[in-house]
């Protein structure tokens, strides 16, 4: 929820995500599949929340949740609904940037979402005042690190590190990118990073989306525990989105 990647493979769509978070916050639940009324997705939940940051469903949308938006936000002492509840949501609609811009996220805390449906890839941006909808270019690899952890200047950074990287690959799999985020040792801004043990990297995931499935690697680093599963797309369900090829929506 901290760190995404999002790779245009010709073996596969990658999105991968780093979640930094307090070691202390409960041990969120390994993926699995979860059904809501018709709808399947493959997700890790936290068991605090409820919610979860990551997920794919069996119509092949993948949702990652980053915290902030454009900028880093001063939070509230409460705030009525949890990010990941909306991720939940998500995963759960046959039309998820449609209903994405119909939910009311009044007294939601900033976030970004990175949105794949195997069509499209959209970035959705809620600033805590409006919502931004933004279709990016799905044949370019992209990286996004969160608001609330990295300045602008870190941002950057980590982005041209990132660039500079993909480059000299011709495909990439969860290994050689975990190898990548742990060549940068850097405990404050690193991409596997740990601040005197209050926030740190607490996770990894890795999908894969293929032709007929997707597929989820997931490392636990607090357990030391690897895990891998899968989800089977539903070929009678067809992702509804708005019909525009705007860059800015």
């Amino acid at each position: 929820m901290c760190t995404v990647v999002f790779y245009p493979g010709s073996d596969g769509i990658k999105l991968a995500s780093l979640r930094d978070e307090s070691p202390i916050r409960p041990v969120a639940l390994k993926p699995r599949i979860y059904t809501y009324d018709s709808y399947s997705y493959l997700s890790p939940i936290d068991p605090l929340g409820g919610g979860s940051w990551i997920g794919v469903n069996d119509s092949g949308v993948v949702i990652i949740l980053l915290n902030g938006g454009y900028q880093i936000h001063e939070r509230k002492d409460y705030y009525s609904k949890s990010r990941g509840l909306v991720v939940k949501e998500l995963l759960s609609s046959s039309m998820p940037v449609i209903d994405w811009g119909m939910l009311s996220l009044d007294g939601v805390e900033p976030f970004t979402l990175v949105l794949y449906d195997g069509q499209h890839l959209f970035q959705l941006v809620w600033d805590g005042n409006e919502k931004h909808r933004n279709l990016m270019d799905k044949s370019i690899p992209y990286l996004w690190s969160s608001s609330t952890l990295y300045d602008d200047k870190i941002r950057q950074v980590r982005f041209q590190l990132f660039q500079k990287w993909i480059k000299t690959q011709t495909t990439i799999s969860s290994d050689t990118l975990k190898g990548f985020f742990s060549s940068y040792p850097d405990e404050i801004n690193g991409f596997i990073m740990n601040r005197n043990d209050k926030i740190k990297t607490v996770n990894y995931s890795f999908i894969t989306v293929l032709e007929s499935k997707a597929q989820y690697e997931y490392h636990d680093f607090q357990h030391g525990e690897k895990s891998f599963s899968e989800i089977q797309f539903d070929e009678k369900f067809e992702v509804c989105l708005l019909s525009s090829d705007k860059e800015n929506l």
